[in-house]
């Protein structure tokens, strides 16, 4: 069968359950297992419980620390140093995102520096966390490397992404979530697994040239957003996640299948408390106009309705709350190795 639909509670309890099995604390493994399957709700697929395998693989080669807890190491004022302590790098998000929301209330603002973490999975997950306590998330790490500078051909950025979250209706915060190369590096893998090609103008190979062959994109470099601009933000990203941080940046940061060493992966965790600009029923009614405007655009030939950024994830969401989640069979198998890996009962859906 090429295609499961999984309720979305069989895969957190699957997800916990393997983490736990492998010394994951329930507090922590409950915070990697909901923002995995929050992406695969949201259809983000790529971020989703696809890659629990390989943060199981790391922590049994030892290059993930399951029982790390971060350590504030620097704290002024509005600012705070994390180190993740080579931990799960959702549990060192969420507790950077705790302490950027307290230090926010009190200051306005709060900005949280994480160094020595790993990959934390979809960068949405934790700028929607932000917008929940009624402020503005801004949310980014750096990657390893997947992009050239603009006019190299030898990959020295990470796709590094960049989230910001803006409270709005009840559970529907506008978020703008988005990888800084034209496409996920996660995707081009989800492709090689199909074996399937990709559109061109997502990847160069190892010579430069522009390729549709997933393994030789994976090889090569992938193509930033908006050319220059975008291999410019990767910049940015990379100095405020990693060197601001302390921790690592460019070729220093590992990738997730690079078991030569830790990541090394840095965030950059703010949150912005809207009631120390203004009254927060202020800002909502200014934001409902502005997405009427938005909204009501005429539309150009074809288009049925004009969408807010992270609008059709929240949609996506909604359905498979309650249709549940369709899972791929590269997706299945690598669940599925999991459980073995880890001499589990496998659970009826992979059965």
């Amino acid at each position: 069968m090429d295609q499961i639909i999984v309720d979305h509670r069989r895969l957190l309890e699957f997800c916990k359950a393997a983490l736990m099995h492998i010394g994951v604390d329930e507090d922590d493994a409950e915070i990697v297992s909901e923002a995995l399957v929050m992406a695969n709700l949201r259809g983000i697929d790529s971020h989703g419980v696809v890659r629990l395998y390989s943060y199981v693989e790391r922590i049994l080669r030892g290059l993930i620390n399951p029982r790390a807890k971060p350590q504030v190491v620097r704290d002024l004022g509005a600012t705070c140093v994390l180190d993740g302590n080579n931990g799960l790098g959702h549990v060192a998000a969420m507790h950077a995102v705790r302490i950027a929301v307290e230090k926010a209330r009190k200051y306005g603002v709060g900005v949280v520096g994480v160094k020595n973490a790993n990959h934390f999975g979809m960068a949405a997950y934790y700028g929607i966390k932000i917008a929940e306590n009624k402020m503005i998330g801004i949310v980014l790490s750096n990657a390893p490397p997947a992009m050239a500078p603009w006019g190299g051909k030898v990959a020295r950025l990470g796709t590094n992404p960049i989230c910001i979250a803006f409270p709005f209706e009840e559970g529907f915060p506008i978020v703008l979530d988005m990888a800084l190369s034209v496409v996920a590096r996660g995707k081009i893998r989800v492709a090689a697994l199909r074996k399937e090609r990709i559109p061109e103008g997502w990847a160069l190979d190892e010579e430069g040239k522009p390729t549709t062959d997933p393994e030789a994109a994976l090889r090569g470099t992938l193509l930033p957003i908006g050319g220059y601009k975008g291999y410019g933000l990767a910049v940015a990203v990379d100095i405020l996640s990693g060197i601001l941080s302390g921790s690592a940046y460019s070729i220093l940061v590992r990738a997730l299948d690079d078991y030569s060493g830790p990541s090394r992966t840095g965030f950059f965790i703010e949150a912005i408390n809207v009631e120390h600009f203004r009254s927060y029923e202020e800002y909502l009614e200014d934001l409902r106009k502005f997405v009427k405007i938005i909204k009501e655009t005429p539309k150009a030939s074809g288009v049925t309705e004009i969408y807010l950024p992270g609008e059709i994830e929240a949609n996506t969401a909604k359905r498979r709350l309650k249709e549940g989640i369709p899972l791929g069979k590269e997706t299945l198998d690598l669940l599925k190795k999991t459980a073995i890996r880890l001499g589990m009962k496998l659970p009826d859906f992979l059965a």
